[in-house]
């Protein structure tokens, strides 16, 4: 009996627990799909940030992997879209994705940010082959002992 109380204990506050969404800056997943090309990523940044030492470490993760890199970058909270620039070795592209930001008052939480699908028809501007967006909250449906499920945020995948 004195085993089940604390079990029974952790069982009870992780059902109470919400999930009031991230605690940092939101960020974009970009997937790249490079089977056919093997450039060199020089420099990539985003305008306007000011902070570019996240994105020299990107940098080396998009050229140390081989086949399909996923890079993470952080989005701009003042306005509704980022654009980030990719310098390669013999050409520059760049991707301008766009959201719409939902500030809102969360029960227990106060204050919480999301994002979600802008009301725009176009999703992104790019000059990549092919650019893919997907959009789900950054905040978990249902928080579970592995983490939740949901809260994936903002998933972009290139084709180069």
């Amino acid at each position: 009996m004195k085993k089940l109380l604390p079990l029974l204990f952790i069982i009870l506050v992780l059902y109470g627990c919400i999930d009031c969404g991230p605690q940092q800056e939101l960020t974009v997943e970009v997937s790249f799909n490079r089977i056919k090309d093997s450039l060199h990523l020089n420099h990539v940044y985003a305008l306007g940030a000011l902070d570019q030492q996240l994105f020299n470490r990107q940098t080396e993760d998009f050229n140390n992997s081989q086949y399909f890199p996923t890079l993470t970058f952080p989005i701009s909270l003042l306005a509704d879209s980022t654009t980030y620039v990719f310098e390669f070795e013999n050409r520059t592209d760049t991707l301008t994705l766009f959201y719409q930001r939902d500030f809102y008052y969360k029960k227990n939480c106060g204050f919480v940010v999301d994002t979600k699908e802008p009301a725009r028809l176009e999703n992104s501007k790019s000059t990549f082959s092919q650019v893919n967006v997907s959009y789900s909250s950054y905040l978990m449906e249902k928080v579970t002992f592995k983490g939740g499920i949901g809260g994936g945020g903002i998933n972009v995948d290139v084709t180069l």
